[in-house]
């Protein structure tokens, strides 16, 4: 039995994006074609770059020089735009990991973060060390309005030292305090918070993931605090806001398709209509791929199915779900509980499940032989070493062709299984930003160099027939493909430090790491990244060239706008 609320959720949103695809019917077609010239066009379907490219109702009809493409024409009727004649085109930038509802939940608190993050709306300077992050807590606690939350985002027990209640109820025991962590995955309340949310000592008593003493809701166990916090942080016209400022930092990322990847898992019932409305009117694409546990119990049974099969039935060209569904093995990256096989991690703590493998595989082969590409998120060696004996598994039970079952972000793994990741035909699509931020951190806690180093396979991947994209997850790195492809081409720490240089990606793979393959991770390589007649108008427009500029230098290429199915939106 579908819910009430789910019907009404699933009448509005089939409303809001009925009128969209009206509107788009009812919209003349375009008779003339237009020709974009450029100082050079980047097709990354062939090494040769062209200067032009004709484009008609949404659509590639003509890529090559200028005089070429004119005749490819024929007869029909065209106009020349030189608007980018200056410019490189190359195609849409894809991030096919990344979470708009996280964003939109976490952009509004106060980001006290271990480093820089520049928005459109501030920039946020960097905070290091025990002593300021607590200095930077209490001055953003005394500024605050002492009549509401105070939320922050950005803490790192590696870099800040450690949290807990007592020393937030030392703050304030009157003012409720959340401190949400790097990952996400986990958050401290003080007492205020908890009395609020009316969650008491007996409540969670037992629960594997909650530490009500410290008031630390972690893992799992954020759920709980998720189901008391949504009201104060998904409020609506906040949540709005968030989406809206997702919205631009998307499109100034020069990012022409994103891929929700964990869609439904946030408060579904109120946040859908809203991310509907206001991604439905963005200049890129969304495909909405469903988290496995929000839409009914057992994930992947008859229920769960029938409701994710309705969803799939909204589309527009903006913003759709498809039958792709995102799973979860080990913990968080950016938490270092993530499980490590021997020797473990150095300090002796140990990593934590999300899922736990029987439930893994149990929740896989539902999605599996309901014939659903499946996505996993995993971090760990050994919670990669589950994941390959679930495709193993999944494979020998119920053979597929191109299943193209994708791990996400593969924080750590090892050259073993990089060769059973090949041979089993499998992707990745990596976090590479973990090198950035945390390589030498977890050289120095938990790791150890040997392993810290090899953070993001990165080479030793392609080498063994992986095929790899990158993502952001955003906000666990910047929506932004091309510092993206700079770390994976530089293997740069945030200090500077080069680790593993034997794994770096060469420019062209990084590139096509955040086009074509990001592209054929989600199933659409016959639609978008690569610029070939046929395929959608979609060209991420810069003011250099990402083959010409010293490669150090690739993160810095300004960005002058996009163009998303024919329409240009440059960057305010």
């Amino acid at each position: 039995m579908i819910s009430l609320s789910f019907q009404r959720v699933l009448i509005g949103s089939m409303l809001i994006l009925l009128g969209s695809m009206l509107s788009a019917a009812t919209s003349p077609a375009t008779s003339d074609a237009t020709i974009y010239v450029a100082k050079k066009i980047i097709t990354m379907a062939s090494p040769e770059a062209a200067t032009a490219v004709a484009v008609r109702d949404k659509f590639i009809i003509s890529v090559g020089n200028l005089e070429d493409v004119k005749a490819s024409l024929g007869n029909q009727a065209f106009t020349v735009d030189e608007v980018f004649k200056d410019k490189i085109i190359m195609p849409g930038l894809i991030d096919n990991h990344l979470h708009p509802a996280m964003a939109a939940l976490i952009l509004p608190m106060k980001f006290i973060t271990p480093f820089d993050w520049r928005f459109p709306d501030r920039e946020v300077a960097a905070v290091q060390g025990e002593k300021p992050y607590r200095q930077a807590l209490k001055d953003g606690v005394a500024k605050s309005n002492k009549d509401s939350w105070f939320l922050t985002w950005g803490y790192h027990q590696y870099f800040h030292g450690d949290m807990s209640r007592s020393f937030l109820d030392s703050i304030s025991i009157d003012q409720p305090i959340i401190v949400w962590h790097r990952s996400f995955h986990e958050l401290f309340a003080n007492t205020a918070a908890l009395r609020i949310m009316a969650i008491e000592s007996d409540h969670v008593a037992g629960h594997h993931h909650v530490d009500f003493n410290r008031g630390h809701f972690y893992e799992t166990g954020l759920r709980v605090a998720m189901a008391k916090l949504a009201p104060i942080v998904l409020a609506p016209e906040k949540f709005r806001q968030g989406l809206e400022l997702t919205r631009k930092i998307v499109h100034n990322g020069g990012i022409t398709t994103i891929a929700d990847m964990a869609a439904g898992g946030f408060n579904f019932e109120e946040t859908w209509p809203i991310v509907s409305e206001v991604f439905g009117a963005a200049p890129f694409r969304t495909l909405m791929i469903a988290d496995s546990r929000s839409f009914g119990s057992p994930a992947g049974g008859a229920e769960s199915l029938k409701r994710m099969a309705r969803l799939q039935a909204l589309e527009n060209s903006k913003i759709r779900w498809v039958k792709q569904v995102k799973l979860f093995a080990d913990g968080a990256f950016y938490s270092q509980l993530m499980q490590m096989n021997p020797p473990g991690y150095l300090d002796g703590h140990e990593g934590e499940w999300l899922m736990e493998p029987e439930d893994l595989l149990q929740q896989a082969r539902r999605f599996w032989r309901a014939g659903y590409q499946i996505h996993v998120h995993t971090n760990g060696d050994k919670g990669t070493d589950v994941v390959i004996d679930v495709l193993e598994t999944l494979l020998r039970e119920t053979p597929r062709q191109d299943h193209r079952f994708t791990l996400h972000h593969l924080g750590y793994a090892t050259a073993a299984q990089a060769k059973r990741l090949g041979e089993l035909n499998a992707y990745v699509s990596a976090q590479p930003y973990y090198l950035y931020t945390l390589g030498e951190k977890y050289s120095e806690i938990g790791l150890g160099p040997d392993r810290a180093e090899k953070i993001f396979l990165g080479r030793e991947l392609l080498d063994a027939g992986v095929p790899i994209s990158l993502h952001s997850d955003f906000t666990m790195a910047p929506a932004e493909p091309l510092k993206l492809a700079w770390v994976a081409a530089n293997r740069l720490t945030a200090s500077g430090k080069v680790l593993a240089p034997e794994l770096k990606l060469s420019r062209d793979q990084a590139l096509r790491a955040v086009t074509i393959e990001a592209a054929r991770a989600i199933q659409m390589e016959d639609q978008i990244g690569s610029i070939t007649p046929g395929k959608k108008a979609d060209f991420t427009i810069l003011n250099q060239d990402p083959y010409a500029v010293a490669i150090e230098n690739l993160h810095k290429i300004p960005i002058f706008g996009t163009v998303f199915e024919g329409d240009i939106y440059p960057i305010q």
